[in-house]
């Protein structure tokens, strides 16, 4: 292996640096010079996003539509999501040739616009000019003209070549000017350069000299502000890091996606102990306190959940970061299908809870104090004093931001604000006791001055298949639509009785807060004299072009539902002409002739809801629900043009939904490996740390369904007990609206493949905090009945993260395993070294009477 020289730079050159900039980095503080040239601590948030290039870029040009228009859109979005900070790796395969040499083709062009568009906003920008990755993901790599096509992650900081086409490519970069004339070595927008994307080290020694030339050469190409380089790919290795941190550099990158990465389907349970804490490893290394931190990707991959954000901002500034950037922002023109990264999907359009989620993070990071204590988790769902109010509620999906100037939540909530003459700022998804809105998209109200307001509403989005299963652009995973919506809105500083401005100019009088609104920004005046005094805005309201297609509801049954309590039905609408229509729930046991009727009430999030009183004997329970507008009807599923009622309505399988109906009492499954292997609701998840293969198998007596866990023989270096698996609990269960009074025990039938096996089962509750008791699987197939007051307190298991030195266990001093209904799912740990030739087998886990 070849050694670079070290270059070392002098005292009096980074000092003249950091005098020189506006943005850089003094006893491991990344600082930002103000307009009055007054210095502050950077604090800033925000996203990555690619459509200049990859598979964005070829993705929308195979559509036809302009890059820049849509760029134009999304970063408009992005500001309106209160964004401050953007990041990306740049596709250096797409824009060098083989030697390095800078190509000024239509990416980078386009990338000059969206930097324009990103300025033009104040969002800041930090730029990787060495990315390595190929552009083709998700689809295969095309033939690409860069030097780094020719070289391993490896070989780039081994290979003499290599290293000189980094260094050509990087110098011509710098002086690559962007659409004002500045180079980009100097432009004010840029706080920072990473210098690679995710590099990859296999001799720590050699670290401080690649790492040294390379900020040699950036900073002989005029670049004054602050250099990062990139730790995540190297895991938990200290000599790495101290090599690192021995360098000019100013400031460590990190990452961290503490779900994992492409699970294929979505996570269902509560994964906030997994962002409890930001771990650290390298926060000790004397040489590493002089350099500056920053999060350069992070998110809470294949979550729908709109809590995490807000968590991971706190844990960020709990941990001393000063800059996130979420991996990736979703563009609007291929969001509906989330192909580009089907492991991620954030977009104020498509997920506009997680977007009101995100809104509220970027409060957080940038108001939370740098080292803040917010506490053990769970307390620490609720944080940061009176400047923020901060509550994550897991059971209903709510984050919510009180604080008096604003009143932000990403679901429906009956939280009253806590200074209402104070509020200024509003945003949310669903109702609240401000705003009463039957739409499932965002919504955004603004003062403008006493008296005036903008109101800004966009589309309905439904979701029909699950996000995060693999990229395809065929697929429709969430679908907008404009619709006609009521909205009541309760603003003391405009009254019951206020006007109400168009785009257009035109005026309406609204009564006790009440109009009807399809999306678009609008004004509100207490008086109409008001609107001569609203000052334009500079950002303007943008929607893609939505296409009206064929009402629809979807619905997800439930398997099974006791016969003492009523079902609960709900089904969301997406239709472009809401109000003319009614939903009706069409109902009979199976083996009845009889079809009866329910009508279904409206409510918020665009959903329809029933509770349906069953019969008092069990079955099966098959149901239609029913679009009627005048004459017509549009039965689901398959939109079948006709009632289930009519004499020839077809009766198959793929023309009603069905339910399990039970006696009162009957066993409630958290756990049945006859159905929960299915793809579309699998709940098995892989602990971190677990060395388990996973085989689904024909049941006793070769009937249903097992899980077969086999661990692989334990090293000497692990100790049990050993992660085996964590399961959730799927919507589908569900237990979340079960009265499950008078369960208490819980049923687990398992065997040992061989001999008996000492293994630790443990419950998760409402926070997934575990509860667990150690037992013994013996080689017959068991049901081990035990009491819930018997589980005790236990370590959680954590999912599999990135970067790969996050813990692999939560403690906590849970006191109660608490309301089975929010049970979260189970844990399982082996007690013993395994030699790798036996397995534990499970078939069911069940709550029982």
């Amino acid at each position: 292996m070849r050694f670079q020289p070290t270059t070392l730079l002098t005292l009096a050159a980074l000092s003249l640096s950091a005098a020189a900039s506006e943005s850089y980095v003094k006893d491991g503080v990344w600082y930002q010079t103000n307009a009055d040239g007054k210095p502050a601590e950077v604090a800033l948030f925000g996203a990555n996003y690619s459509l200049p290039f990859a598979f964005g870029y070829r993705s929308v040009k195979a559509m036809g539509l302009s890059h820049e228009e849509m760029i134009r859109l999304d970063v408009a979005h992005l500001a309106r999501l209160g964004v401050t900070a953007y990041r990306i790796h740049l596709w250096d395969r797409l824009i060098s040739d083989r030697d390095g040499n800078l190509l000024e083709n239509e990416h980078l062009k386009l990338f000059d616009f969206l930097l324009s568009e990103l300025k033009r906003y104040n969002i800041k920008a930090v730029v990787t000019p060495i990315g390595w990755w190929g552009s083709g993901y998700p689809a295969p790599d095309p033939e690409e003209s860069g030097f780094s096509v020719l070289y391993s992650k490896n070989q780039m900081n081994e290979k003499a070549d290599a290293i000189k086409a980094q260094h050509r490519y990087l110098t011509q970069l710098m002086a690559h000017k962007n659409r004002d004339g500045v180079p980009y070595a100097k432009d004010p927008n840029i706080l920072a350069f990473e210098l690679f994307n995710e590099p990859k080290h296999a001799d720590a020694g050699a670290v401080t000299a690649y790492v040294n030339d390379l900020i040699k050469v950036m900073r002989d190409a005029g670049v004054t502000k602050p250099l990062f380089y990139n730790s995540s790919e190297q895991g938990n290795w200290p000599e790495f890091a101290k090599a690192l941190c021995q360098s000019n550099i100013d400031g460590v990158s990190f990452q961290w996606y503490p779900t994992g990465l492409l699970k294929y389907s979505s996570l269902q349970s509560n994964v906030l102990g997994s962002v409890a804490q930001y771990h650290n490893p390298f926060k000790d290394i004397a040489e590493c306190a002089s350099k500056a931190r920053m999060i350069y990707e992070f998110d809470a991959a294949d979550v729908k959940a709109p809590l995490l954000y807000p968590a991971m901002a706190r844990s960020f500034r709990t941990a001393g970061f000063q800059w996130a950037t979420q991996f990736a922002y979703d563009p609007a023109a291929l969001a509906a299908s989330n192909a580009e990264y089907n492991t991620h999907y954030l977009n104020l359009l498509y997920t506009p809870a997680k977007a009101i989620s995100f809104l509220i993070a970027g409060e957080v990071f940038r108001s939370l104090p740098r080292g803040a204590d917010t506490g053990a988790y769970p307390a620490s769902n609720q944080f940061g004093g009176a400047a923020l109010n901060i509550r994550l509620d897991p059971v209903t999906g709510l984050a919510l931001l009180n604080n008096g100037s604003r009143f932000y939540h990403s679901h429906s909530t009956t939280d009253m604000p806590v200074q209402a003459d104070q509020l200024r700022h509003i945003a949310g998804v669903g109702s609240s006791p401000l705003v009463q809105y039957q739409g499932s998209g965002a919504y955004f109200l603004d003062q403008q001055q006493a008296g005036l307001w903008q109101l800004e509403v966009y589309p309905d989005a439904t979701e029909l298949d699950d996000p995060h299963q693999n990229s395809s652009l065929k697929r429709e995973a969430v679908r907008l639509s404009v619709s006609a919506r009521e909205m009541t809105i309760q603003l003391a500083d405009l009254g019951k009785n206020f006007v109400l401005q168009r785009a257009d100019g035109s005026q309406l009088a609204v009564k006790n807060g009440l109009v009807t609104l399809t999306p678009g920004r609008y004004l509100l005046a207490k008086t109409a004299a008001l609107f001569a005094q609203n000052k334009a805005q500079d950002r303007p309201f943008l929607l893609p072009e939505i296409t009206a297609k064929p009402a629809l509801l979807v619905h997800q049954p439930l398997r099974q539902w006791p016969i003492d309590q009523p079902l609960p039905v709900c089904a969301q609408l997406s239709a472009a002409n809401v109000s003319s229509l009614k939903v009706s729930l069409f109902y009979r046991l199976a083996g009845e002739g009889q079809v009866q009727e329910q009508p279904m009430q409206v409510e918020d999030l665009g959903r329809y809801c029933a509770k349906l009183k069953l019969p008092a004997q069990s079955g099966l329970l098959q149901y239609q629900l029913v679009l009627q507008e005048n004459s017509k009807a549009l039965s689901f599923p398959g939109a079948v043009e006709a009632l289930p009622s009519d004499w020839d309505f077809p009766q198959s399988p793929q023309h009603h939904f069905s339910t399990l109906l039970q006696q009162p009492g009957a066993a409630v499954p958290l756990f049945d490996a006859h159905v929960d292997q299915s793809v579309d609701q699998t709940t098995v998840l892989y602990p971190k740390d677990a060395q388990v293969t996973q085989q689904w198998l024909a049941g006793e007596r070769q009937q249903g369904l097992v899980l077969r866990l086999r661990p692989a023989k334990t090293p000497d270096w692990q100790q049990p007990p050993l992660a085996l698996l964590r399961t959730e609990t799927h919507a589908v269960m569900g237990l979340t609206q079960r009265d499950l009074a008078g369960y208490t025990k819980v049923a687990i039938k398992m065997r040992a493949v061989k001999e008996s096996l000492p293994v630790r089962f443990a419950l998760l509750n409402k926070d997934g905090l575990a509860f667990g008791i150690d037992l013994e699987a013996s080689s017959d197939w068991r049901y081990q009945l035990v009491p819930l007051s018997a589980l005790q307190a236990t370590p959680t298991l954590l999912t599999q993260a990135y970067p790969t030195f996050m813990p692999a266990q939560l403690t906590h001093q849970g006191q109660s395993l608490g309301d089975l209904s929010q049970l979260q799912g189970t844990q399982w740990q082996l007690l013993a070294p395994s030699d790798g030739n036996n397995a534990l087998e499970i078939a069911e886990v069940s709550l029982m009477r």
